[in-house]
């Protein structure tokens, strides 16, 4: 989602041409310009409301991106932006300035005066001046209301409006239109990006030539990010055709740099240029969430103890033996071997690709699939340099070097090139390296496009390309089609000299096993693989080929040990991980994880309670353990929280935990669950998957003493527990085996049994195994979703399929509303069930404009159906009479009937809590860590949120509740 184009915003990037115009600025001997252009396109909202439209439009899309308005960090670029948008003609609009993370240099504006600028385009800006450039050609479109203009064109194309009211008004109308999408797609399509440039322009130009920025800034920054090389085209070439459009758009920039009287020009200040490097460093430093904290009514805080740990994803030794990383999904931890214990953590993204150690063993570097490189020094614990690197087309797929120097990039036209880090320079290149063959061009293309105007890593894995370990070498290489449409295939590899930049010259032998799937054992040795006959696959001398063993290989995926003779294979068989010893060409060792690393004669790995254990590798003796002191959450399995609210249960992949919220302690430490519920009275349920000897089965374990109650063993994997309920579908075919316990789920069914149709819905009791009630459906299966907080769940169906149609044949109130439905394609027909007994509580169909938007989540509480859709939205309906009753912006959200409330999160880390009859916002939260779970207490007076950083709030909400749930 965070690359995600979305037409409808109108995103004005800043890759736009720029017109000649005749600009001056308020200074002595610079007249500013008679009059601006004046667009005669239709424009049917004032300044206020364009401000209203831009709320809107920011609500709906800034969860997709990371949002930085921290003052500390945007103070400077505000301070740009005013001396901007001071020479402006906008007089209601109400300018914000933010930064984002977004995958290219860039920066665009929202309508009513809301400019994003990029960390990428900061980092890519050699100073102020080129900044500015670009935020002036920006705001100029905030001149021209092309905003405005575009969208009173949709609104009238789409809905047929005209004028447009209020704050809740210009929301409603912007919901209206995202629900429309797919009816007149052809509304969406972008329009010609030349009209109302010329206004933009001169606007842009004049706001920056006031404000005592350079207006040869823009031209030299386009030249510089588009390589034009200042090229410029001229009159014969752009009569034959051959001048790029970035040429001719860097032409029209000098011209109208060069119409500028130099009376208007003039120097920045003397300190302006460190000041804005320093800022710059500042910027591409910034880890935080992006906002401050803003809370009130925090009734208590506590922070879990201990936290839960994350998994380990990797596990890498120092070259020289003494420090490891052990890496999860939020972060990097740095250890010592001796003595064995953690140094320090660095936050890392989730996006993070695997850390490693420079050679020297003194640093450790990491980058992002945004191309975020950071270096951190190991003996001073602190970042040494982070560089964002700015490549303009982006990388289909991308490889660092150990020292963190070069970066290698497969490029969206397949040409391979090595890139400096520090400068974004290109070192080496080399012209249609990749031919793909047809359907991977069909997939490649596809993904292109999706991700248009994207310059990160797309991570495809196309080529088998490695830096040797002390980075003096680049080999890349596949097996595939020799040049693209072409029907001859064969073995494609190269080796580059780093610190030469020339072709090293390899033998065929080699050639062959760098395209069949290669790792560096050391600097001068190889192990590949024979895709003609894996059992000939060989360790060989780098370059020279000169083979020293022979083995069989068969997994691409596969890392060499930090030292000795071991590969490291994943997966293997039925294990994670398999340790191959080369010397006697076997598997001597399984793992349970996939992290795992040796140093001969030690070895590295995650212990089944969380910590990190040092063996001996000769007989797996433990030397050492020690506890990683990472707090952020990673992907959680389970989230439940007892009725009262003193007792949580959480579980990620590997382990879980149940904590005492009265005391502030874990009661139970646990392996990972896949299912939980914690009642009012100290027990807690737990749905364990089957691990050795134990089958699967939900636990019972008193809180209190500890003592474990198994449950029966749990058949079929269609079977998932929710809170007190364990709901699982079966097979309702003839021969399927039905019995009144638990025991009666289809163990005679073959794993590919066809759960579409004619299936057995059934709930059992999660704390007795039985059963409550079933019900079959013999035409198409339903999407089901269980709210076992609330006693309900709902079962969804298109409303084309069979079922459905009977369902709603048979309903006249239901019949009646489909006929003023529009197209049913895309539309949705929900059955909301009691939990407890299966008796129907209401049915419900949801248009959604031809599939403009789809479900992602649907609970229901009361009289309220609460959907979350694909378009960043709550949506709220009325059961008893269908009708929908509201909108809010967000993915994440929890309802009070005690209170009539519903709490949102709107945008990562912030909440919003609206009143379920009138859909007013009542209140925000806004905290400095994103949002794990969200639960409002049985009488609506509290708000339970636990945040990433597995910190517990209770807010105090009682004075939130509507008049009518007061009554």
């Amino acid at each position: 989602m965070k690359r995600q184009a979305i037409a409808y915003c109108h995103v004005a990037f800043f890759l736009c041409s720029i017109f000649p115009c005749r600009v001056a600025a308020q200074q002595q001997n610079c007249a500013p310009p008679v009059a601006l252009p004046v667009s005669t396109e239709s424009n049917i909202f004032t300044e206020k409301q364009e401000v209203y439209l831009g709320d809107a439009i920011a609500e709906h899309i800034q969860r997709n991106y990371h949002v930085i308005e921290d003052p500390d960090v945007i103070l400077y670029l505000t301070r740009i932006g005013e001396r901007l948008t001071k020479h402006l003609p906008l007089n209601r609009l109400q300018f914000q300035f933010f930064l984002v993370d977004i995958p290219d240099a860039n920066a665009f504006v929202l309508p009513g005066g809301r400019i994003y600028v990029s960390r990428k385009l900061v980092a890519a800006a050699q100073t102020e001046d080129e900044l500015a450039a670009v935020m002036g050609h920006e705001l100029g479109h905030l001149v021209a209301h092309q905003s405005g203009i575009d969208t009173t064109r949709m609104f009238r194309e789409v809905l047929g409006v005209t004028k447009v009211g209020d704050r809740r008004d210009v929301f409603d109308k912007y919901n209206q239109l995202l629900e429309n999408l797919r009816r007149k797609p052809e509304a969406f399509k972008p329009q010609d990006r030349e009209k109302g440039q010329l206004t933009a322009d001169q606007a842009g130009l004049f706001a920056v030539v006031s404000a005592g920025y350079d207006p040869a800034a823009m031209a030299r920054f386009w030249d510089r990010i588009n390589e034009t090389k200042g090229k410029t085209g001229s009159w014969f070439s752009d009569l034959f055709g051959t001048t790029r459009p970035e040429q001719k758009r860097l032409r029209e920039m000098i011209k109208v740099a060069d119409a500028v009287p130099s009376g208007c020009r003039q120097p920045g200040a003397a300190n302006q240029s460190e000041d804005f490097k320093q800022w710059r460093s500042q910027v591409i430093a910034y880890n935080g969430l992006g906002r401050k904290e803003a809370l009130h009514g925090v009734l208590s805080k506590l922070q879990l103890s201990p936290p839960l740990r994350s998994d380990i994803i990797h596990l890498r030794f120092s070259p020289d033996g003494r420090y490891l990383i052990a890496q999860d999904d939020s972060g990097i931890n740095v250890l010592a071997r001796e003595p064995f214990g953690p140094l320090f953590r660095i936050e890392a993204l989730y996006d993070t690709y695997y850390a490693n150690f420079t050679p020297d063993s003194q640093e450790i570097v990491f980058y992002t699939d945004n191309l975020h490189v950071e270096r951190w020094s190991v003996a001073e614990a602190k970042q040494l340099d982070v560089k964002e690197v700015v490549i303009r087309k982006g990388c289909l797929e991308t490889e660092l070097s150990p020292d963190g120097k070069l970066l290698a990039c497969l490029g969206p036209d397949f040409d391979l090139s090595l890139i400096k880090v520090e400068t974004g320079e290109v070192t080496w290149h080399k012209k249609d390296f990749y031919a793909p063959n047809y359907f991977q061009y069909l997939s490649i293309y596809a993904e292109l496009y999706v991700r248009k105007s994207d310059s990160s890593d797309l991570n495809l894995a196309l080529l088998n390309m490695r830096f040797s370990r002390d980075g003096h070498y680049f080999a890349a290489g596949y097996h595939g089609p020799l040049e693209f449409r072409r029907s001859m295939v064969g073995d494609v590899g190269e080796v580059i000299d780093t610190a030469t930049l020339t072709k090293v010259p390899i033998p065929v032998s080699l050639r062959k096993l760098i395209a069949g799937g290669f790792i560096f054992m050391e600097n001068d040795q190889l192990v590949g693989i024979n895709r003609e006959n894996v059992k000939k696959s060989a360790v060989v001398k780098f370059p020279s080929g000169e083979v020293l063993a022979e083995l069989e290989l068969w997994r691409q995926g596969m890392t060499a040990a930090t030292r000795g003779d071991y590969l490291l294979i994943r997966p293997i068989k039925d294990y994670p991980l398999g340790v191959m010893d080369i010397k006697r060409k076997t598997i001597s060792k399984v793992n349970e994880r996939a992290a795992l690393d040796i140093y001969d004669p030690y070895f590295v790995a995650e212990m089944r309670n969380g910590q990190v254990g040092l063996y001996r590798l000769e007989k797996n003796e433990l030397v050492g353990t020690t506890v990683l002191s990472n707090i952020t959450l990673g992907r959680l399995r389970v989230a439940e929280l007892s009725p009262d609210m003193k007792w949580l249960a959480l579980s990620g992949r590997s382990r879980g935990a149940v904590w005492n919220l009265t005391k502030g302690e874990a009661a139970l430490a646990l392996r990972g669950f896949q299912g939980g519920y914690v009642n009012d009275e100290g027990y807690f349920f737990g749905d364990f998957p089957k691990y050795e000897e134990a089958e699967r089965n939900v636990a019972k374990f008193n809180l209190a003493t500890g003592d474990i109650v198994p449950g029966p063993k749990i058949e079929g994997r269609t079977s998932h527990q929710f809170g007190q309920y364990l709901f699982t579908t079966k097979s309702a075919r003839a021969n399927a085996k039905q019995q009144e316990d638990f025991e009666a789920v289809d163990k005679s069914a073959p794993v590919n049994v066809d759960y579409r149709k004619n299936v057995i819905i059934e709930m059992f009791d999660a704390r007795t195994m039985k059963s409550l009630w079933a019900k079959t459906y013999p035409k198409e299966a339903p999407r089901v979703w269980v709210a076992p907080n609330n006693g309900m769940l709902a079962l969804v169906w298109d409303v084309q399929d069979e079922a459905a149609i009977t369902e709603i044949k048979s309903d006249a109130r239901l019949a009646q509303r489909q006929l003023t439905m529009k197209e049913k394609d895309g539309d949705y027909f929900l059955k909301i069930l009691n939990a407890q007994d299966g008796n129907e509580i209401g049915k419900l169909l949801i248009e959604t404009g031809k599939g403009s938007f789809r479900l992602s989540n649907v609970f229901a509480a009361g009289d309220w159906v609460i959907i979350t859709d694909t378009q960043n939205r709550v949506l709220v309906y009325a059961l008893k009479t269908g009708e929908q009753k509201g909108r809010a912006f967000g993915s994440y959200a929890t309802v009070s009937l005690a209170n009539n409330l519903l709490c949102v999160e709107n945008e990562t880390g912030k909440l919003a809590v609206y009143d379920l009859n009138t859909m007013e916002k009542r209140d925000e939260f806004v905290f400095s860590s994103p949002i794990s779970m969200l639960r409002f207490s049985q009488d609506g007076r509290r708000l339970f949120v636990l945040t990433v950083n597995q910190t517990v709030y209770l807010l105090d909400v009682s004075s939130l509740g509507s008049i009518a749930a007061k009554g």
